[in-house]
Protein backbone atom coordinates (compact mmCIF):
# COMPACT_ATOMS: atom_id res chain seq x y z
CA UNK A 1 0.00 0.00 0.00
CA UNK A 2 1.09 3.50 -0.97
CA UNK A 3 2.03 5.63 2.01
CA UNK A 4 0.07 8.98 1.91
CA UNK A 5 1.78 11.02 4.43
CA UNK A 6 4.83 12.98 3.03
CA UNK A 7 8.33 11.23 3.46
CA UNK A 8 9.75 13.89 5.61
CA UNK A 9 7.13 14.49 8.36
CA UNK A 10 9.06 12.20 11.01
CA UNK A 11 12.11 13.40 9.68
CA UNK A 12 14.71 13.78 12.88
CA UNK A 13 12.44 11.80 14.88
CA UNK A 14 13.22 8.30 16.33
CA UNK A 15 10.68 5.40 16.98
CA UNK A 16 10.77 2.15 18.98
CA UNK A 17 8.60 -0.63 17.86
CA UNK A 18 8.43 -3.38 20.36
CA UNK A 19 7.46 -6.56 18.11
CA UNK A 20 8.71 -5.02 14.93
CA UNK A 21 9.86 -7.74 13.00
CA UNK A 22 6.69 -9.20 11.81
CA UNK A 23 3.10 -8.29 11.39
CA UNK A 24 1.63 -5.33 12.48
CA UNK A 25 4.99 -4.20 14.49
CA UNK A 26 7.10 -5.01 10.92
CA UNK A 27 4.54 -2.68 8.88
CA UNK A 28 4.74 0.60 11.73
CA UNK A 29 8.50 0.54 11.52
CA UNK A 30 8.17 0.55 7.72
CA UNK A 31 5.77 3.49 7.52
CA UNK A 32 7.75 5.53 10.27
CA UNK A 33 11.05 4.58 8.43
CA UNK A 34 9.30 5.69 5.03
CA UNK A 35 8.26 8.84 6.73
CA UNK A 36 11.67 9.55 7.60
CA UNK A 37 11.82 8.38 11.28
CA UNK A 38 15.33 6.50 12.65
CA UNK A 39 13.42 3.48 13.67
CA UNK A 40 14.33 0.92 16.80
CA UNK A 41 12.92 -2.47 16.31
CA UNK A 42 13.69 -5.48 19.16
CA UNK A 43 11.46 -8.71 19.26
CA UNK A 44 12.73 -12.39 20.34
CA UNK A 45 14.01 -13.73 17.00
CA UNK A 46 16.79 -12.11 15.56
CA UNK A 47 15.65 -13.05 11.81
CA UNK A 48 12.45 -11.40 11.28
CA UNK A 49 14.23 -8.16 12.90
CA UNK A 50 17.42 -8.64 10.46
CA UNK A 51 15.23 -8.94 7.47
CA UNK A 52 12.94 -6.03 8.67
CA UNK A 53 16.07 -3.71 9.19
CA UNK A 54 17.36 -4.19 5.76
CA UNK A 55 14.46 -3.08 4.53
CA UNK A 56 14.34 -0.06 7.12
CA UNK A 57 18.07 0.57 5.74
CA UNK A 58 16.95 0.21 2.11
CA UNK A 59 14.52 3.41 2.81
CA UNK A 60 17.58 5.54 3.48
CA UNK A 61 17.24 5.95 7.17
CA UNK A 62 19.29 4.58 10.57
CA UNK A 63 17.75 1.34 12.36
CA UNK A 64 18.82 -0.79 15.19
CA UNK A 65 17.46 -3.88 15.88
CA UNK A 66 17.89 -5.51 18.95
CA UNK A 67 16.93 -9.39 19.89
CA UNK A 68 14.68 -8.42 23.24
CA UNK A 69 12.60 -10.26 25.75
CA UNK A 70 10.13 -7.16 26.85
CA UNK A 71 8.93 -9.14 29.70
CA UNK A 72 12.77 -9.10 31.48
CA UNK A 73 13.59 -5.93 33.12
CA UNK A 74 17.09 -5.88 32.12
CA UNK A 75 16.30 -6.84 28.58
CA UNK A 76 14.33 -4.03 28.14
CA UNK A 77 16.69 -1.78 30.40
CA UNK A 78 19.28 -2.47 27.67
CA UNK A 79 16.77 -1.35 24.84
CA UNK A 80 16.18 1.90 25.68
CA UNK A 81 19.86 2.30 26.78
CA UNK A 82 21.11 1.32 23.04
CA UNK A 83 18.28 3.26 21.55
CA UNK A 84 19.39 6.58 23.25
CA UNK A 85 23.05 5.73 22.78
CA UNK A 86 22.85 5.34 19.35
CA UNK A 87 20.08 8.12 18.65
CA UNK A 88 19.94 10.32 21.98
CA UNK A 89 16.50 11.03 22.20
CA UNK A 90 12.98 8.60 21.45
CA UNK A 91 9.87 10.49 20.41
CA UNK A 92 7.77 7.85 19.50
CA UNK A 93 6.97 4.36 21.11
CA UNK A 94 4.99 1.86 19.43
CA UNK A 95 4.16 -0.91 22.21
CA UNK A 96 3.67 -3.59 19.74
CA UNK A 97 4.75 -6.77 21.32
CA UNK A 98 1.78 -9.17 22.21
CA UNK A 99 0.77 -12.80 22.25
CA UNK A 100 -2.35 -14.74 23.42
CA UNK A 101 -4.61 -18.55 22.59
CA UNK A 102 -7.53 -19.29 22.13
CA UNK A 103 -9.51 -21.50 24.37
CA UNK A 104 -12.48 -22.08 26.43
CA UNK A 105 -12.44 -19.46 29.45
CA UNK A 106 -12.62 -22.70 31.75
CA UNK A 107 -9.58 -23.91 30.51
CA UNK A 108 -7.71 -21.09 30.98
CA UNK A 109 -5.00 -21.88 34.01
CA UNK A 110 -3.81 -19.43 36.50
CA UNK A 111 0.14 -19.74 34.30
CA UNK A 112 -1.34 -19.13 31.31
CA UNK A 113 -3.68 -16.28 31.94
CA UNK A 114 -0.48 -14.38 33.75
CA UNK A 115 1.79 -15.16 30.95
CA UNK A 116 -0.97 -13.19 28.59
CA UNK A 117 -0.75 -10.49 31.23
CA UNK A 118 2.74 -10.42 31.40
CA UNK A 119 3.45 -10.04 28.16
CA UNK A 120 0.45 -7.46 27.67
CA UNK A 121 0.33 -5.12 30.37
CA UNK A 122 3.23 -5.92 32.63
CA UNK A 123 5.88 -5.77 29.81
CA UNK A 124 3.91 -3.08 27.66
CA UNK A 125 4.42 -0.52 31.15
CA UNK A 126 7.95 -1.99 31.83
CA UNK A 127 9.19 -0.58 28.04
CA UNK A 128 6.22 2.26 28.63
CA UNK A 129 8.25 4.03 32.10
CA UNK A 130 11.41 2.84 31.39
CA UNK A 131 11.43 4.84 27.89
CA UNK A 132 9.04 7.75 29.54
CA UNK A 133 11.51 8.44 32.92
CA UNK A 134 15.17 8.17 30.71
CA UNK A 135 13.66 10.17 27.50
CA UNK A 136 10.31 11.37 27.04
CA UNK A 137 9.97 12.86 30.46
CA UNK A 138 13.43 14.48 30.49
CA UNK A 139 12.79 16.11 26.36
CA UNK A 140 9.42 16.98 27.46
CA UNK A 141 7.75 15.56 24.42
CA UNK A 142 6.54 12.04 23.15
CA UNK A 143 3.68 9.88 21.62
CA UNK A 144 3.02 6.24 22.94
CA UNK A 145 1.15 4.01 21.47
CA UNK A 146 -0.71 0.59 23.03
CA UNK A 147 -2.28 -1.55 20.71
CA UNK A 148 -5.46 -3.29 21.56
CA UNK A 149 -8.49 -5.13 20.17
CA UNK A 150 -11.95 -4.76 18.38
CA UNK A 151 -14.94 -5.87 19.61
CA UNK A 152 -14.05 -3.84 22.42
CA UNK A 153 -16.46 -5.74 24.19
CA UNK A 154 -15.17 -9.10 24.59
CA UNK A 155 -14.17 -11.85 22.88
CA UNK A 156 -14.99 -15.58 23.75
CA UNK A 157 -12.24 -18.29 23.70
CA UNK A 158 -10.12 -14.78 24.49
CA UNK A 159 -11.18 -13.44 27.62
CA UNK A 160 -7.99 -13.25 29.01
CA UNK A 161 -6.35 -11.90 26.29
CA UNK A 162 -9.48 -9.28 25.43
CA UNK A 163 -9.27 -8.46 29.43
CA UNK A 164 -5.31 -7.60 28.93
CA UNK A 165 -5.98 -5.33 25.98
CA UNK A 166 -9.02 -3.19 28.08
CA UNK A 167 -6.25 -2.57 30.50
CA UNK A 168 -4.27 -0.83 27.86
CA UNK A 169 -7.05 1.36 27.13
CA UNK A 170 -7.73 2.42 30.72
CA UNK A 171 -3.86 2.71 30.81
CA UNK A 172 -3.78 5.23 27.90
CA UNK A 173 -6.08 7.13 29.54
CA UNK A 174 -4.24 7.35 32.84
CA UNK A 175 -1.42 8.67 31.65
CA UNK A 176 -2.41 10.84 29.48
CA UNK A 177 -3.77 12.81 32.45
CA UNK A 178 -0.19 12.16 34.28
CA UNK A 179 1.97 12.58 31.56
CA UNK A 180 0.41 15.50 29.37
CA UNK A 181 2.11 17.88 31.80
CA UNK A 182 5.49 16.80 30.24
CA UNK A 183 4.18 16.78 26.67
CA UNK A 184 3.68 13.23 26.05
CA UNK A 185 0.70 11.84 24.42
CA UNK A 186 -0.81 8.36 25.06
CA UNK A 187 -3.06 6.46 22.50
CA UNK A 188 -4.46 3.25 22.24
CA UNK A 189 -5.34 1.49 18.80
CA UNK A 190 -7.79 -1.23 18.41
CA UNK A 191 -7.54 -3.00 15.19
CA UNK A 192 -10.62 -5.46 13.98
CA UNK A 193 -9.61 -9.10 12.57
CA UNK A 194 -6.70 -7.67 10.31
CA UNK A 195 -5.17 -9.83 7.64
CA UNK A 196 -1.73 -11.51 8.66
CA UNK A 197 0.30 -14.80 7.81
CA UNK A 198 -0.15 -15.84 11.07
CA UNK A 199 -4.05 -15.94 10.15
CA UNK A 200 -4.05 -17.25 7.48
CA UNK A 201 -1.76 -20.13 8.52
CA UNK A 202 -3.61 -21.09 12.07
CA UNK A 203 -6.89 -20.82 10.88
CA UNK A 204 -9.33 -22.55 8.81
CA UNK A 205 -11.02 -20.37 5.91
CA UNK A 206 -14.43 -21.47 6.95
CA UNK A 207 -13.15 -20.02 10.18
CA UNK A 208 -11.97 -16.40 8.44
CA UNK A 209 -14.65 -16.42 6.13
CA UNK A 210 -17.26 -16.23 8.97
CA UNK A 211 -15.11 -13.44 10.98
CA UNK A 212 -14.98 -11.50 7.52
CA UNK A 213 -19.33 -11.62 6.75
CA UNK A 214 -19.32 -10.31 10.44
CA UNK A 215 -17.21 -6.94 9.15
CA UNK A 216 -19.48 -4.20 7.91
CA UNK A 217 -16.95 -3.08 5.48
CA UNK A 218 -16.84 -6.79 4.38
CA UNK A 219 -13.46 -7.49 4.48
CA UNK A 220 -10.48 -7.64 6.73
CA UNK A 221 -8.00 -4.54 7.26
CA UNK A 222 -4.43 -4.74 6.42
CA UNK A 223 -1.41 -4.41 8.41
CA UNK A 224 -0.51 -1.12 6.62
CA UNK A 225 -3.91 0.40 7.62
CA UNK A 226 -3.05 0.12 10.94
CA UNK A 227 0.43 1.28 10.18
CA UNK A 228 -0.79 4.10 8.75
CA UNK A 229 -3.60 5.03 11.44
CA UNK A 230 -0.40 5.16 13.97
CA UNK A 231 2.13 7.14 11.81
CA UNK A 232 -0.49 9.95 11.27
CA UNK A 233 -1.25 10.23 14.88
CA UNK A 234 2.54 10.13 15.84
CA UNK A 235 2.64 13.24 13.57
CA UNK A 236 2.53 16.72 13.97
CA UNK A 237 -1.02 16.41 12.39
CA UNK A 238 -2.46 13.84 15.65
CA UNK A 239 -0.71 16.24 18.06
CA UNK A 240 -4.25 17.38 19.80
CA UNK A 241 -5.28 13.69 19.90
CA UNK A 242 -4.32 11.97 23.52
CA UNK A 243 -6.14 9.83 26.42
CA UNK A 244 -8.28 7.79 23.67
CA UNK A 245 -8.74 4.70 21.66
CA UNK A 246 -8.87 4.72 18.21
CA UNK A 247 -11.21 1.67 16.69
CA UNK A 248 -9.27 0.74 13.36
CA UNK A 249 -12.12 -2.06 12.18
CA UNK A 250 -13.94 -1.93 9.22
CA UNK A 251 -16.86 -0.70 11.46
CA UNK A 252 -16.63 -4.17 13.53
CA UNK A 253 -17.32 -2.70 17.26
CA UNK A 254 -20.07 -0.47 15.75
CA UNK A 255 -22.15 -3.62 14.55
CA UNK A 256 -22.29 -4.55 17.90
CA UNK A 257 -23.77 -7.91 17.38
CA UNK A 258 -21.94 -11.02 17.83
CA UNK A 259 -22.40 -14.85 16.44
CA UNK A 260 -25.86 -16.65 17.63
CA UNK A 261 -25.63 -16.69 20.94
CA UNK A 262 -24.16 -20.53 22.27
CA UNK A 263 -26.63 -23.22 22.93
CA UNK A 264 -26.96 -23.65 26.82
CA UNK A 265 -25.53 -26.87 28.08
CA UNK A 266 -28.02 -28.55 30.88
CA UNK A 267 -26.07 -29.96 33.70
CA UNK A 268 -26.30 -33.65 32.02
CA UNK A 269 -23.74 -31.84 29.41
CA UNK A 270 -26.62 -32.11 26.85
CA UNK A 271 -27.27 -29.45 24.68
CA UNK A 272 -30.80 -27.31 24.59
Amino acid sequence: MMGVLRRGIHGGTVAVVTGGGTCIGRAVALELARCGADVVICGRRPEPLEKTAAEIEALGVRVLAMPTDVRDDVSVRRLVGSALERFGHIDTLVNNAGGQFAAPAEQITGKGWRAVHRLTVDAAWAVTREVAVRAMIPQRSGAIFFVAFSPRRGIASMVHASSARAALENLTAGLALEWSRFGIRTICIAPGTIATEGMANNYPQDERARWEAAVPLGRFGTQEEVAGVITFLASPAGGYVTGTTIVVDGGADAWGNGYPAPQRVTTKGTVN
